[in-house]
């Protein structure tokens, strides 16, 4: 008694295969459409990051003027877990 052999069965029923082929190509193509594709999807951002800029200015007027500033408003966000600031010269 021989053990089943795919490939030769496979040459036997040739049609079918081609069936199945065509088949399994329609639905990938099916399923394909069927994905979302959105250019914006809404999601929850975690972190952000804001930079500004002085050319000019000194580090302390720049701590005063915008850093301080930016870092009150940013506080008012109602679901704000936390600011960190860095200030370079």
């Amino acid at each position: 008694m021989s053990s089943f052999n795919l490939s030769e069965w496979a040459l036997r029923h040739r049609s079918f295969i081609v069936y199945l082929m065509i088949a399994a190509a329609l639905a990938g193509l099916y399923a394909y459409r069927g994905l979302g594709r959105e250019e914006d999807p809404p999601f929850t951002i975690k972190t952000m990051v804001v930079k500004t800029m002085w050319p000019g200015a000194s580090t302390s007027d720049t701590v005063e003027q915008i850093t301080d500033r930016v870092e009150k408003k940013l506080e008012e966000l109602p679901d704000l877990d936390y600011v960190k600031s860095y200030t370079k010269p």
